[in-house]
């Protein structure tokens, strides 16, 4: 391997192993804090919170290991009658049905929409902060590892996701009326920041004249478990901003309708 390339994904890989579990751990931690908030019964925090856990640890382990054993980069290697393109499609489909899956169960689970009412505004939309990462492709691109048409809008596109959710989070935070408005537009322009990156990294890997950086450790981690993880964590943000706007909505026209019987 090229040493300035096993340096770059050296880099990556550091940087990976504090930031994946902090990750995790945000996640368990926030959803613990928002489930005591909520008027559930201990058996019910306790079940949910466990089964979110045993989830998400066994998920990121399961794809550390295949990418650390290089399972991904094998996959990859064509076959006879089979294009690049098509061999990502099939293994993008797992994640994608994971997504669904997920979100399906999370939305139609009363104890997660309790804990999502529960929950500060800002809470989801500052998790993705740690998009300003995103950077990480650009050292692969500045040294010639990775084109400049999927790491340039990838890195860019994460940095800003992350320094618009910080500030929107602060927003939330803080009451300002503009504060909702802002942070559907970040959930919204950070998930379509996920799928082009997605998508041009495929491209990438066809177009590649060999093993393209992206199917080397650590980088499949990112669109097996980073990308599906922010998306989730997006639409549950969409979603807790639908249902805040929806009480509000609710609350106000039961307020106007009582002082119009009162009057």
């Amino acid at each position: 391997m090229n040493p300035a390339l096993a340096h770059d994904l050296e880099s990556i890989a550091m940087l990976g192993v504090v930031v994946r579990p902090l990750l995790v751990a945000t996640l368990l931690v926030g959803l613990w804090y928002a489930l005591a908030r909520a008027l559930l019964t201990v058996r019910q925090r306790l079940l949910t919170w466990s089964v979110v856990a045993a989830v998400l640890i066994l998920w990121l382990a399961t794809v550390w290991t295949f990418a650390a054993l290089g399972l991904f980069e094998r996959a990859f290697e064509r076959a006879p009658g089979a294009g690049t393109i098509a061999q990502g499609a099939i293994l993008v489909a797992p994640t994608f049905l994971l997504v669904v899956a997920a979100l399906t169960i999370l939305m139609q689970s009363r104890t997660i929409a309790a804990a999502i009412d529960a929950a500060p505004l800002w809470w989801l939309v500052a998790y993705q902060g740690y998009r300003l990462t995103g950077f990480i492709f650009l050292p692969l691109w500045a040294d010639g590892f990775l084109p400049g048409f999927f790491a340039l809008p990838a890195g860019i596109g994460d940095a800003l996701t992350g320094g618009f959710a910080i500030a929107a989070a602060i927003a939330l935070w803080r009451k300002s009326p503009w504060a909702q408005p802002f942070a559907y537009a970040v959930n919204i322009f950070g998930l379509a920041d996920l799928v082009n990156a997605i998508t041009m990294g495929l491209l990438s890997i066809a177009t590649s004249g060999a093993v393209s950086p992206l199917l080397m450790y650590p980088l499949p981690i990112v669109p097996s478990f980073g990308v599906p993880l922010g998306v989730i964590v997006h639409c549950l943000s969409l979603w807790q901003l639908h249902r805040r706007s929806r009480t509000s909505s609710e609350g106000a026209a039961q307020t106007e309708h009582a002082v119009q019987s009162a009057a």
